[in-house]
């Protein structure tokens, strides 16, 4: 596929567009994706297209879905289950991997309470509903960027850390305040601390 930085052209973009326009709940673009929408454009290649939504439309997930193979991760143990049923999507599961012929999708789910969203890996840290959902000026909603670098942060691949230098001088004062603080609760001593505190 010839790389382009033109974000809603891109075919990704396009597809997720398609497949989600009748989807009758909040949904959002996650993972380096929710960082590209953020950024206006497409700083890299991405290989997966994951997207969020909230726990408690597991229900029309299902019904939504209902032509696609939908597998849970198991947390810990590399592996798929089948997730056709609420009850297999339970936590601590939140990963779902979605099949349809060629067309692969992954879901994530976020667990929400009132107009909190709390941080799945540690539940000490949290961020107002307000601040996680976004929507860029076309209209595609995404996940806060602090919020998906938050999660990139303990993963120390080479592309987390490129998509850390591109998009940490693009966040908001409030997006860098809460980031540094959050890092500081989760992964106190990781380097990024120090770079956002300059």
């Amino acid at each position: 596929m010839t790389f382009t930085n033109d974000l809603h052209s891109h075919p990704d973009i396009r597809t997720i567009r398609d497949l989600m326009q009748n989807f009758p709940h909040p949904w959002f673009l996650a993972g380096g994706w929710a960082l590209d929408v953020a950024g206006g454009r497409v700083y890299r290649e991405h290989e997966d297209l994951d997207i969020c939504i909230y726990r408690e439309h597991m229900p029309a997930i299902l019904e939504y879905f209902a032509d696609w193979q939908i597998s849970v991760a198991i947390p810990g143990e590399h592996r798929l289950e089948p997730g056709t049923r609420v009850e297999d999507t339970l936590p601590p599961r939140y990963g779902l991997h979605l099949h349809r012929g060629e067309e692969f999708l992954e879901i994530l789910l976020t667990d929400r309470e009132g107009d909190i969203i709390p941080f799945r890996r540690n539940t000490a840290i949290s961020m107002p509903r307000s601040q996680f959902e976004r929507v860029d000026a076309a209209g595609l909603p995404y996940v806060a960027p602090e919020w998906q670098l938050l999660y990139k942060a303990k993963e120390g691949r080479a592309k987390d850390e490129e998509d850390f230098q591109v998009h940490v001088p693009m966040l908001t004062e409030d997006g860098r305040v809460w980031l540094l603080r959050a890092l500081s609760t989760h992964l106190p001593g990781h380097p990024w601390i120090l770079k956002l505190s300059c």
